[in-house]
């Protein structure tokens, strides 16, 4: 079974993202996306609101980057080798914080939770790492109105208590909406660039 090299990078932020080697030793980081559907009406996702930005254009399914305290909690090592079976394990409880810190939805009040076969790569100058790429993997999950509608409060909390933003972690603050989306109610409400394609990519698949 193919196993990949697995490291990280420290940013300027003092966030440590994951990385996997290819043969050529680019790094390539790892990043994570949920589609939560709606149990009542399977063509609707979830999609959180960036926090204190317009309402279009700002919208997008939880996403985030695969973070290095996920594999250096179980023991994991930079250089180590795993197989994408083990990979794909850690990066389920990746999208789950994800899940949780973004749309204040809780592991308890999804089901059928798996990852999909679609993944998204492109290069990441931004980065400031020669030839450095990032792919994000593709999860879905089902959830009720109801969970909608408890997440919905959470968020709603938050924004209430503004003292809060200048608190808790900024992971915990970086949406201030959840709500239901499909493509009939307008491309202009998902974030651009690769946001927008992945979506796009999803409900093509």
């Amino acid at each position: 079974m193919e196993k990949v090299t697995i490291g990280f990078h420290t940013f300027p932020s003092g966030k440590q993202y994951t990385y996997i080697l290819t043969p050529e030793r680019t790094p390539v980081f790892l990043r994570n996306i949920i589609f939560l559907k709606n149990t009542a009406n399977p063509r609707e996702v979830a999609i959180v609101h960036e926090w204190g930005m317009p309402k279009k254009g700002r919208c997008e399914p939880p996403k985030g980057q695969m973070e290095w305290k996920e594999l250096k909690d179980t023991g994991v090592k930079p250089g180590d080798r795993m197989t994408w079976t083990q990979l794909y394990k850690h990066m389920q409880k990746g999208i789950i914080r994800e899940m949780q810190e973004e749309a204040n939805v809780l592991p308890s009040e999804i089901r059928d939770f798996h990852r999909l076969p679609q993944f998204y790569q492109q290069t990441w100058p931004e980065s400031g790492l020669a030839d450095a790429q990032f792919m994000y993997q593709f999860w879905e999950a089902k959830m009720t109105p109801k969970t909608m509608l408890e997440a919905q409060k959470r968020i709603q909390i938050l924004v209430e208590n503004e003292d809060w933003k200048g608190i808790l972690p900024s992971d915990i603050t970086e949406k201030d909406a959840i709500r239901w989306w499909k493509p009939e109610d307008g491309w202009d409400m998902i974030r651009g660039g690769f946001s927008k394609k992945m979506t796009a990519l999803y409900f093509r698949s």
